[in-house]
């Protein structure tokens, strides 16, 4: 991104933030493999009777995989095959079932590639994969603890979406933890992207992270690569005539977190930023963009890429800006909560919006619980406490 588009980009951010916080009640009208396998059968089955005729059919070969699910819980699948077909079945359904044959009972079915979330009631499933190659076609996860807020998997018609940079707005306006696990004791606000990195043709995806951190009375931002690489920090306290104006934490909160890429003739860069436009009673006039940790990657081109492409942690590459646990894979259960976030992307001209989002994260480790996602317009969304959600929207 050259210089005169990130002046353009900030003013742009501004402009929008500035707009939400003092307009909060228009909100809604601006931002609108496989683990645990238990069957692997290439079925080739020929009655003794009749040893002149094959039996074929869709399932010749298929996985199995058993669910054990809770009320109000989900499954979350993710085909990228289009010769793979996947059906849910309860017990009876399953061991009614006759394969080679494709299920003719079952409580949910997809056939080929896709992105789905079934609902799911108190009981005992099985997940049925009939086709070629399955362990490199699917991810498949179970919705109990996760990550909750605004997610993006792919454009519209499951299309993979490139971009520089994606950002997500928030405003907190009020945040009382019940419980907390992880470290430190707290939680955490992500945008979470995968990027891939073109190096003499050879493509790999890494995971980047930018966080806004509350534990106790303190917040700060930081930035991670591949989960476990920290990049850097922007903790530190600030207090102007007795007034603190940065790293103390106070409802509400507002403002946004950007991961943006820059490609130069020596490589690509990874900027981390955020900007607060509210906090407390202070209001931040034109605050600007801080860029607080940077990730060289020499001798690359790089882009934030948002897939249903199963990336290197078994998962789709989606992008994600979710409340959660502060850290180690912990979680956190609100008390009160109220907060509005939205996820966008730069599409070359303007931030737009995903068009088609969900109200959970996938890739990242930590979760929240009684966080309820109710959506409020395109890749915005409101968070209360209440039942935790599994839902697509758009």
């Amino acid at each position: 991104m050259r210089g005169i588009d990130l002046i353009v980009l900030s003013l742009v951010l501004v402009f929008i933030l500035g707009y939400l916080v003092l307009n909060p009640g228009i909100l809604q009208y601006v931002i609108q493999g496989i683990n645990g396998i238990i069957k692997s059968i290439n079925y080739t089955g020929i009655p003794s009777n009749l040893s002149s005729v094959v039996i074929t059919g869709p399932c010749m070969t298929y996985l199995v995989i058993p669910i054990n699910a809770k009320s109000g819980e989900a499954l979350f699948l993710d085909s990228v095959s289009n010769s793979l077909r996947s059906y849910l079945l309860t017990s009876d359904e399953y061991s009614a079932w006759s394969p080679p044959s494709a299920p003719l009972n079952y409580v949910y079915s997809l056939n080929g590639s896709g992105v789905v979330i079934w609902q799911l009631s108190t009981g005992n499933y099985d997940l049925v994969l009939c086709g070629q190659s399955i362990a490199n076609s699917v991810s498949y996860r179970v919705l109990r603890y996760d990550g909750m807020g605004v997610s993006a998997v792919h454009g519209y018609n499951n299309t993979a979406i490139a971009t520089n940079t994606v950002v997500g707005f928030f405003n907190i306006t009020n945040a009382s933890i019940l419980n907390s696990s992880g470290i430190p004791n707290g939680f955490s606000l992500q945008l979470n992207v995968y990027i891939a990195v073109n190096s003499d043709g050879q493509v790999t995806y890494h995971w980047f992270q930018n966080a806004l951190v509350v534990s106790g009375n303190y917040y700060w931002f930081q930035g991670e690569v591949d989960v476990t690489h920290y990049i850097g920090s922007s903790q530190s306290i600030n207090y102007v005539n007795g007034v603190c104006t940065s790293g103390c934490f106070e409802t509400p909160m507002a403002g946004y977190l950007i991961i943006t890429v820059r490609n130069t003739g020596n490589g690509a860069v990874v900027m981390f930023g955020y900007s607060i436009t509210r906090l407390g009673n202070i209001t931040f006039n034109n605050p600007g963009i801080n860029w607080f940790a940077q990730y060289p990657i020499p001798n690359a081109q790089a882009e934030i890429v948002v897939s249903p492409e199963i990336g290197p942690y078994g998962w789709p590459l989606d992008a994600e800006f979710v409340i959660a646990g502060p850290g180690n894979g912990g979680g956190v259960e609100f008390e009160s909560l109220n907060a509005t976030l939205a996820l966008y992307y730069w599409n070359g001209t303007s931030l737009v919006p995903f068009p088609r989002t969900y109200s959970f994260a996938i890739s990242t480790a930590e979760y929240a619980v009684n966080v309820h996602v109710t959506p409020m317009g395109p890749g915005t969304a409101e968070l209360t406490v209440g039942p935790n959600n599994y839902e697509e929207w758009g």
